[in-house]
């Protein structure tokens, strides 16, 4: 499939692309870019590594179940990716993840990102997104806010907010191919 072009606020473009199981060194290489705060910001724990399991587990990409859209610079760089895993229990409902590398983060590239998921989820009958995070990651309570969206304690240290794919979709930036 071709990468549609999405501008960032500062007119920067990137490229957007669906993310396979061919996209696994890719993954573990970004991984690796990552410092140890975004480790633990996207783990929900400190991760010195990526082991065998977690990078299968996370390049298990099927376009139904659970799907990814990678981010790359104009110059071919790897920029960040976002996924949702379909809820077995609740199957209209994926569990939303978006890791961005330390350089880019702050510049709109996870709402860029999240949008062209939100395309392909609602494609697959996904209507709903679910987002965990911890009560320290203030970057993404201010998005969620800025978006109106609420945030309710999941547990302890833990927030959640579910997120409609259609009112990302309504707030969406167009794409060009």
């Amino acid at each position: 499939m071709v990468p549609v072009q999405v501008p960032l606020h500062d007119g920067t473009r990137l490229k957007i692309q669906p993310l396979g199981p061919r996209d696994r060194a890719a993954i573990a290489a970004g991984f690796e870019r990552l410092s140890p705060r975004s480790r633990e910001s996207r783990f929900l724990r400190p991760m010195a590594r990526l082991d065998g399991p977690t990078l299968y587990y996370l390049s298990a990409i099927d376009g139904e179940r659970h799907l990814a859209v990678g981010a790359r610079s104009l110059a071919d760089a790897c920029v960040g990716l976002a996924r949702c895993v379909r809820l077995e229990e609740e199957p209209e409902v994926a569990e939303l993840a978006v890791t961005i590398l330390d350089d880019w983060q702050r510049r709109g590239v996870a709402p860029v990102l999240v949008t062209e998921l939100a395309r392909r989820a609602g494609a697959v009958g996904i209507g709903r997104f679910r987002v965990l995070f911890r009560y320290d990651n203030l970057p993404v309570a201010r998005l969620l806010k800025s978006a109106g969206i609420a945030a309710v304690v999941e547990a302890a240290g833990m927030l959640r907010a579910d997120i409609d794919v259609a009112t990302v979709l309504k707030a969406a930036v167009p794409a060009s191919g």
